[in-house]
Parts: structure tokens; sequence; C-alpha cells
């Protein structure tokens, strides 16, 4: 005697059944319907998952890089002032030099005397300008 359960899968009634059921039933039409869904499903996941990313990027634009343009555009203008006012440093500097060189001849060609020279000696170039005086003359000479 076989098992209940053995018997009614070995049945051709059993198989008959079940095919009439899931035809009749709407087994076949449930399951295409669930299969197009899951594509559709799968779509709307993609769609969304483009708005996310497409948020995303709009939101790191809008709150990280343009700030960062922004200061990087400000620190690009205030480079470019400081090179200007350092080319008018090097010019200011570089005339100034030229004039005491020029004062110096003078004041060693015995228009004001000798002595006047060994009492009044020429100012020593500090230090801390010796980097900065020092290059821009030999630069231009």
């Amino acid at each position: 005697m076989m098992p209940p359960f053995h018997a009614l899968i070995s049945s051709s009634e059993f198989w008959s059944s079940l095919l009439l059921a899931l035809i009749g039933g709407g087994g076949l039409g449930g399951w295409l319907t669930s299969l197009a869904g899951r594509r559709k499903s799968d779509a709307e996941s993609q769609n969304l998952s483009a708005q996310a990313a497409k948020e995303a990027v709009s939101i790191l634009t809008d709150q990280v890089i343009a700030p960062l343009r922004e200061q990087v555009d400000a620190q690009e203008r205030q480079i470019s002032y400081l090179e200007s006012q350092q080319s008018k440093l090097f010019a200011a500097t570089s005339y100034i030099r030229s004039q005491n060189h020029w004062l110096d001849e003078l004041c060693r060609s015995g228009l004001l005397g000798s002595k006047w020279a060994d009492e009044h000696p020429k100012p020593r170039l500090p230090d801390l300008l010796r980097d900065t005086i020092t290059p821009t003359t030999e630069e231009e000479d």
C-alpha cells in the first residue's frame, strides 16, 4: 500500500486538476502578472535610483562644489592682487637702490667732502630685507 501523498502525486487526476486550476483559475495569469510587475518594479527602481543620483549630484554641486569654486576664485583674486603689490614693491626697491647708489657717488665724489662721507657711513641693509632686496638687484644686473 502506497502512502497517501505519494498516491496523490502519482495519480493522473491530480495533475489534470492542477493544470486546469492553474489555467482556468488564473494561476498562469497571476504568474504572468507577477513577472510583468517585477519588470515594472525593476524599471521603477532604476528610475528612482537615477533620480536619487541626480539629486545627489545637484546637492553636491550646490552645497560643496559651488562654495569651493567661490573660495578658489576669491583666492585667485587675492593672489593676483598680492602679485601686483609684490611687483610694485620690487620696482620701488629697485628705484630706491638706484637712487641710493647715485647719492653714494655724489657723496664720494668730493662734493660734500670725504670727511662728510666718513662721518656719515652708508646704513647697513637689515638682514630681514636682504632676501627681498638682493635677488631683485641680481636679476637686474
